[in-house]
């Protein structure tokens, strides 16, 4: 892991769970902070190119494992995994490290968790850069578990999440070569993250140049420990979110954005995703969204394969902002 060299590692009591989080460059005072946000199947690592990038340029990175994941408490039940829970562990470990505001980058499920907090909690967020999946505006008519099962049927892999057991199936896989073949997925629809056809490859998976063995075996070695049950807890969660978002049905994320994506991610091809990223949809939901960025022959997992292009997009929008501009202090009852 050179890559994580000069990471910090400590833990920290945030919204009565314990929070593993890594970070780099300045621990504290004046510097800029960046919030990272990971998604499934990650952890604070798949952050590892872009902190050592921007610690480097004077921003204090912070990564969290979040709720479920890694060194961070992993509550069993599935309805402790809420949007409210997620959003309120970044809320709480921002007060905790005494950070009033902060650039929040995500990515998959940190993209979501990192939407929601600027749609709840816009005072704390500087400016957003979000990779993979754009926001999802609350469907009244429809729950999200509707439109995955209509789109792709009960095989895909958001509906297999929903049955009890199957991160037992996870977890009896090789672990080193599920990472192997999650990480580098090409296909979309209902092959994607098909536990049977991961079961059923038997051919030699050569990493590509972005993924090392030692990549994997990080990840693999954290898994075979915590097991997936935690992050498959988030995908139960889908419907439940509808519900408890229902308050928000047409509220506008009104914080500056960036987004980025690859026009090779599964999350980009799904049904009317395209259109509504390009078409006006993201921009009526995110009227403050200065850029989308659809990045040639790149996949899901981007801020690793293309890293040094991601870690560049990222500090050339997040160093534009006047950090001159002091921010509000944190009021202490």
């Amino acid at each position: 892991m050179a890559a994580a060299a000069a990471v910090r590692h400590r833990t920290v009591e945030a919204n009565g769970i314990s929070m593993h989080v890594a970070e780099a460059g300045p621990g504290g005072g004046t510097a800029p902070a960046v919030l990272f946000v990971h998604g499934f199947p990650e952890l604070w690592y798949s952050w590892r190119h872009q902190m050592g990038h921007l610690a480097a340029r004077g921003y204090r990175c912070v990564a969290p494992d979040l709720r479920g994941y890694g060194g961070t408490t992993a509550p069993p039940e599935h309805t402790s995994y809420t949007i409210f829970h997620l959003v309120g562990d970044l809320v709480a470990l921002l007060d905790a490290l005494e950070l009033p505001q902060v650039f929040v980058v995500g990515h998959d499920w940190g993209a979501i968790v990192s939407w929601n907090l600027c749609l709840l909690r816009p005072d704390r967020v500087r400016a957003l850069v979000n990779l993979s999946v754009a926001f999802m505006p609350r469907r009244p008519a429809e729950k999200p578990l509707d439109y995955f099962r209509g789109a792709y049927g009960d095989d895909y892999y958001v509906c297999r999440f929903q049955e009890p057991g199957v991160e037992k199936e996870l977890a009896s896989l090789d672990l080193k070569r599920f990472f192997k073949l999650a990480l580098i997925v090409q296909t979309t629809g209902s092959s994607a993250m098909s536990i049977k056809k991961m079961q059923a490859n038997n051919r030699e998976v050569t990493l590509p140049p972005w993924l090392s063995e030692e990549d994997i075996s990080y990840l693999a070695s954290v898994y075979a420990k915590t097991g997936f049950a935690g992050g498959i807890n988030y995908y139960r969660c889908f419907d439940l979110n509808w519900e408890l978002m229902a308050p928000w049905t047409g509220a506008k994320v009104l914080v500056p954005t960036k987004f980025i994506v690859g026009d090779g991610d599964l999350a980009y091809h799904l049904p009317g995703v395209k259109s509504y990223i390009h078409k006006g949809g993201l921009k009526k939901d995110v009227p403050m969204l200065e850029e989308v960025v659809v990045i040639k022959g790149a996949g899901h997992f981007i801020q690793q394969e293309r890293a040094q292009e991601i870690s560049d997009h990222i500090y050339n929008y997040i160093k534009k902002f006047n950090m001159g501009v002091s921010s509000p202090k944190l009021s202490r009852l």
